[in-house]
């Protein structure tokens, strides 16, 4: 009988401030999960100094390995039992660790805060690693309480997209005994000045009834899997990116889910889980995909 290696977290490391946070994070992560934690330090692209002469790695292989020996000795005064591999890979930051979230349990990334303009000119690692990751994504670019009192904040839209982002939600909290506060917001698609000229307070009335019910249903198996959980929910009629945000202040967790629209559909027209990688949050944000496939 065979069995089958645990998929391991992955975190993408650079020796930069937000690369040693998403390292702290990804070992305390792996422990939790007892999971193994493989390091990756992408090296850059491959490239030709001049017609004739072939390509160049621009990254100097002595200090790639350097970085890679710093990784090794961080994750052991972090934690003596986990067990760690590291391993250098030629590509761009983003390129590699959606390749590695193929096989990986979960993939932690940095993020270092630029503008809103830079980011979507240059492009960020963590948002393109969010938008093309097959498995969860956790950016951990802020220190977040842990405690018992800070809950899991999970995004609820609904559909069928979001169950996986309720499940990991769900499933964490219950691993740290937090209560799990779940937010579903609803709008109406005209301005809000034009309401009364079309809609009675009846009827409003009526249409947040009918957006309680779909975040009770949506709710409801994952109540009954989970009974021990104190499980808050929060009802919104505003914008999704802000109703979550308004509920995250002492939160240890933010997750939401993604229907894979990545690439410039995500980064231009924007997504729920884009917009709040973008937005000044008090904690780590997890994305959940839609789908993944298993091995």
């Amino acid at each position: 009988m065979s069995t089958q290696t645990p998929r391991p977290v992955v975190v993408g490391y650079d020796d930069s401030p937000a690369g040693e946070l998403a390292l702290e994070w990804a070992v305390r992560e792996a422990d939790r999960l007892d999971r193994p934690l493989k390091v990756v330090v992408a090296r850059g692209m491959l490239w030709s100094t001049s017609p004739g002469f072939g390509p160049a790695v621009p990254w100097p292989e002595d200090l790639d390995q350097q970085l890679v020996a710093r990784a090794k000795e961080h994750v052991a005064s972090l934690s003596p039992r986990c067990e760690v591999t590291t391993e250098s890979i030629v590509g761009t930051p983003a390129a590699v660790l959606v390749t590695e979230s193929d096989d990986a349990e979960l993939v932690v990334v940095g993020r270092r805060h630029h503008s809103k303009l830079g980011e979507l000119v240059e492009g960020s690692t963590s948002a393109q690693v969010v938008a093309h990751a097959s498995c969860p994504v956790v950016v951990a670019d802020r220190q977040a309480p842990s405690g018992a009192d800070a809950p899991v904040v999970v995004a609820v839209d609904g559909s069928a997209a979001n169950e996986p982002a309720l499940a990991f939600a769900f499933e964490r909290a219950a691993s740290v005994a937090a209560p799990v506060v779940a937010v579903h917001s609803w709008t109406l698609d005209v301005p809000d000045t034009f309401d009364t000229a079309w809609l009675s307070a009846e009827h409003i009335v009526e249409l947040e009834s009918h957006e309680q019910k779909v975040l009770d249903d949506a709710l409801a198996p994952w109540v009954a899997k989970f009974p021990e959980l104190e499980v808050r929910k929060v009802l919104r009629r505003n914008l999704p990116v802000e109703s979550v945000l308004e509920k995250a202040d002492n939160a240890q967790m933010i997750v939401v889910g993604s229907r894979g629209h990545g690439g410039f559909v995500g980064l231009l027209l924007g997504s729920v889980s884009q917009g709040l990688l973008h937005r000044d949050r008090p904690c780590p944000l997890a994305v959940v995909h839609a789908e993944r496939s298993e091995s």
